[in-house]
């Protein structure tokens, strides 16, 4: 079961537009149609680099976006989408309409391990296309492959924090999606800087946050930096609790204060349309984090919360048991960072963890 949070911002307000992949299955062929209609647009990034967008089995967002550089010896293609056969054909297609072909790539690198970006990874890597992600994917293929795995840690931590049963329940109900494919280790394993597999003067950048293995590729030539889902135009990634010991947004902010020291004059992201103003995106979207943690710090007060009452009080309105699972680890993820950032205390509990704010002097 397929589940996807959007954060959307507008203005000075922050609201949630959540959808599961269960609840658009009905209304598909409705966006499929709606899809052929207004068509997906394409980017016109010259230098070299052609964008495709590739539709995705759910309403939004619905497309990913793909990219091909041209090198000197063929093309580096930039996340692939999920996996399926008809997902396949459908990309081949859009490749041949630009003159495209899988014999003319030499190199896919995903950006992250989130099928959406690498689901199509092993039907291509079948065409003796080369696969790359970030070094430290090895120790997450597991993970990727078998989604209760994932899962079995965070149901324990949920528990210490007083989450109710039905939602422990969930947690064990979570199979992985076929569009997922299946990972294997990566023919290349990526490190910051150049790599060697390409000649063009492209440059890793590590920025984890959003996944642990995310990375942002900046073309010097363009001066174009192709995000991801580290940096998107209209919404805010979700920032996971993978690991509780893992400060996952520490890293994102830290991800963000990096990429916005670079040379760019775009960005071109995973999802949605071109970023022409890089820097000022980057602190929206640092101050989207600054907002929700303060408001987490005067949800708490002068009392004592468990991280679910605390969940409760960030996300009042009834949730479904795939929309509570993220907004439980968005928000402990928050807590996590105030904690290291000396604003609140994790009191550890025999039956139920809790949360209060420190006093500052």
């Amino acid at each position: 079961m397929f589940y996807i949070e959007l954060e959307c911002n507008h203005a000075n307000k922050t609201f949630n537009n959540r959808f599961s992949f269960d609840r658009f299955t009905n209304t598909w062929c409705f966006c499929r149609v709606v899809n052929n209609i207004l068509k997906l647009r394409n980017f016109n990034l010259e230098h070299g680099i052609t964008h495709i967008p590739l539709e995705l089995p759910w309403s939004s967002p619905g497309f990913v976006n793909i990219y091909f550089i041209e090198d000197t010896n063929g093309l580096v293609m930039i996340d692939c989408g999920v996996n399926g056969s008809e997902y396949l054909k459908l990309l081949e297609s859009k490749m041949t309409s630009y003159g495209i072909s899988f014999e003319d790539v030499k190199l896919l690198i995903g950006t992250h391990m989130h099928s959406d970006h690498i689901g199509l990874s092993s039907t291509i890597r079948n065409k003796n296309i080369q696969f790359a992600l970030y070094k430290n994917s090895v120790d997450f293929i597991d993970g990727y492959n078998d989604w209760s795995i994932r899962f079995k840690q965070l149901k324990h931590y949920a528990k210490n924090e007083g989450a109710p049963k039905s939602f422990l329940d969930d947690l064990d109900q979570i199979e992985t999606p076929k569009y997922a494919g299946k990972l294997s280790k990566p023919d290349v394993l990526l490190d910051e800087g150049r790599t060697k597999n390409i000649n063009r003067n492209i440059e890793i950048i590590f920025t984890p946050g959003h996944d642990r293995t995310e990375i942002s590729i900046l073309d010097n030539p363009s001066k174009i930096l192709f995000s991801g889902d580290h940096i998107l135009p209209k919404i805010t990634p979700f920032i996971p609790l993978e690991d509780p010991t893992d400060d996952m947004l520490q890293k994102y902010t830290s991800s963000l204060d990096k990429v916005y020291n670079l040379d760019q004059k775009l960005i071109a992201p995973g999802h949605g349309s071109i970023i022409g103003n890089p820097y000022s995106r980057i602190e929206q979207m640092k101050l989207h984090h600054e907002r929700r943690s303060e408001k987490i710090i005067k949800l708490i007060g002068n009392s004592q919360l468990s991280g679910w009452e605390v969940v409760s009080l960030l996300f009042p309105r009834k949730l479904d048991a795939l929309n509570l699972r993220l907004a439980f680890q968005e928000t402990m993820a928050h807590l996590k960072y105030l904690e290291n950032n000396g604003k609140v205390k994790h009191l550890m509990n025999s039956k139920i963890n809790l949360w209060e704010t420190t006093k500052q002097v």
